[in-house]
């Protein structure tokens, strides 16, 4: 397999455009950043957050007015961006404590979280269910258990969600599928009776205000969302037979898709099964007919429907920029280091693809192929899924009869094209832009080799850019470091 991605076209209206042959991000232009906060850099786009946020809501609102949306903070828990989300009138899922002190501090009310996520602490739940949480999203029995010795010491009624496994498969792949038996989420039927006979025998410490489903991430299949929505309407109507009074709201979870090229034309030139992981049909508006309007028709106007977005909420909000440090020749390609690693876009170690532009050069049309990895002293910082080439290599070492099946061979095991197309001026000191990596990789910043985490800077409205995260310093290494001296006593 020698396939690249093709390079152009890139550009996205009223987003990425060139001037002067280099990359702007709302009109600002990239390598003035760089100039400015450093490299790597995340550069977000208010415009495009608030483009979202409102793109979901009146999709969404127009078919069924009671619909909320809780954008899953787990994606991108800055302060900056929860805050613009919350102007932008999005409530929020919170997957800890951490995640809720988070949300209050960008301004969010306990009524408009909802607290996801499979191991629950005691701490945790005071906190949340102290503060008065619309709804804890319960994933067990266990669960549902300490939820309610918790509720017995604060002399307060917790409201939960039941997470209730549909038996749905759907995401890019195997561990971003969380709808089945198969996954770590959620419970099954017969829990979900005994669950249902201790909220009803707790009557003054339990309410169960709704019930919850979530089939995966980056599901870009239609029909797994036309499953998940017969099957919470069949569920909803099983589980009102079950409780003295109604339900409040139904939550349908995320995992909607989101394009990781510009445009279709891009993926023209690798094998078929790249298209189903990277570009999708599937938007706000295709959702809202296939997945909100059965529902509104099926239970009525009157329940509220719960989302929690992540991915699609902020994958395409961001651009990092990196800079070629170094270059050297393998098996005559040209090889690009960066100054960005797994490090600071943790994804690129799973595999996963994210679109390349040269921002110091962005109009060139002339190219060549090339590899691209990152600076970290791990044989994995690659921006080519090297797990994978190398997993085929030993099957086809190991057993000859598996050459006749080497294509099915990389497109189970391969995640990503090997080889990137940039301009054929490419060179040392270039700056890199890799498109939609606005989710998730804040998140999983951390700081291998000693290399410090990326600083971040939002462009506004105004096409002003300002820091929400700085870029972390050498001191900060020892942030949880107890030093001590040579007596042994603790600094």
């Amino acid at each position: 397999m020698n396939q690249a991605v093709a390079l152009h076209p890139w550009n996205r209206p009223n987003h990425l455009s060139s001037e002067e042959n280099q990359l702007t991000i709302d009109g600002v232009k990239a390598i003035d950043l760089i100039e400015q906060y450093g490299s790597p850099l995340y550069v977000y786009s208010e415009n495009k957050l608030r483009q979202n946020a409102h793109d979901i809501l009146s999709n969404f609102r127009r078919v069924h007015e009671k619909t909320r949306v809780c954008f899953a903070s787990k994606a991108c828990a800055n302060i900056a961006v929860l805050k613009v989300f919350k102007d932008a009138g999005l409530s929020i899922e919170v997957n800890s404590g951490g995640e809720f002190f988070k949300a209050c501090t960008a301004g969010y009310r306990p009524e408009d979280m909802v607290f996801n996520g499979v191991a629950k602490q005691y701490g945790e739940l005071h906190e949340v269910i102290e503060a008065g949480i619309r709804a804890i999203n319960v994933d067990s029995l266990s669960e549902l258990q300490r939820i309610l010795k918790v509720a017995l010491s604060l002399n307060k009624r917790a409201n939960v969600t039941l997470r209730i496994i549909p038996e749905i498969k759907g995401g890019a792949s195997a561990g971003w599928e969380t709808g089945t038996s198969e996954s770590k989420f959620g419970m099954t039927r017969e829990e979900q009776v005994f669950a249902i006979e201790l909220i009803n025998s707790h009557p003054d410490y339990l309410k169960m205000t709704g019930i919850h489903a979530h089939i995966g991430t980056q599901v870009n299949d239609i029909s797994a969302y036309q499953a998940e929505a017969n099957f919470l309407i069949d569920y909803a109507k099983e589980v009102r037979e079950l409780l003295p009074y109604r339900l409040e709201h139904i939550n349908l979870g995320g995992g909607y898709p989101k394009n990781y090229t510009s445009h279709q034309e891009n993926l023209d030139t690798v094998a078929e099964h790249y298209k189903q992981n990277y570009r999708t049909c599937i938007d706000f508006n295709v959702l809202s007919e296939i997945l909100i309007k059965p529902i509104t028709n099926a239970l009525g106007c009157d329940i509220e429907i719960i989302v929690e977005p992540g991915r699609s909420m902020v994958s395409d909000v961001a651009v990092m920029l990196t800079r070629i440090e170094a270059e050297k020749s393998r098996n005559q390609n040209p090889v690009y280091y960066l100054d960005a690693g797994y490090s600071v876009l943790f994804d690129i170690y799973n595999g996963w693809y994210f679109h390349m532009v040269n921002a110091s050069r962005s109009d060139d049309t002339d190219t060549k192929l090339c590899r691209m990895v990152g600076p970290l002293c791990d044989s994995s910082d690659t921006y080519y899924d090297i797990e994978g080439e190398g997993r085929v290599k030993s099957l086809l070492k190991t057993e000859s009869a598996f050459e006749a099946h080497q294509e099915v061979l990389e497109q189970v095991l391969v995640h990503q094209p090997n080889m990137r197309e940039l301009p054929v001026n490419t060179q040392v000191g270039d700056v890199i832009a890799l498109l939609d990596t606005g989710a998730y990789a804040l998140e999983m910043m951390n700081e291998y080799c000693g290399r410090q985490a990326s600083a971040a800077v939002l462009v506004d409205l105004n096409q002003d850019s300002r820091l929400i995260r700085r870029r972390a310093k050498y001191e900060d290494l020892l942030t949880y470091d107890v030093v001590c001296n040579s007596e042994g006593n603790s600094c």
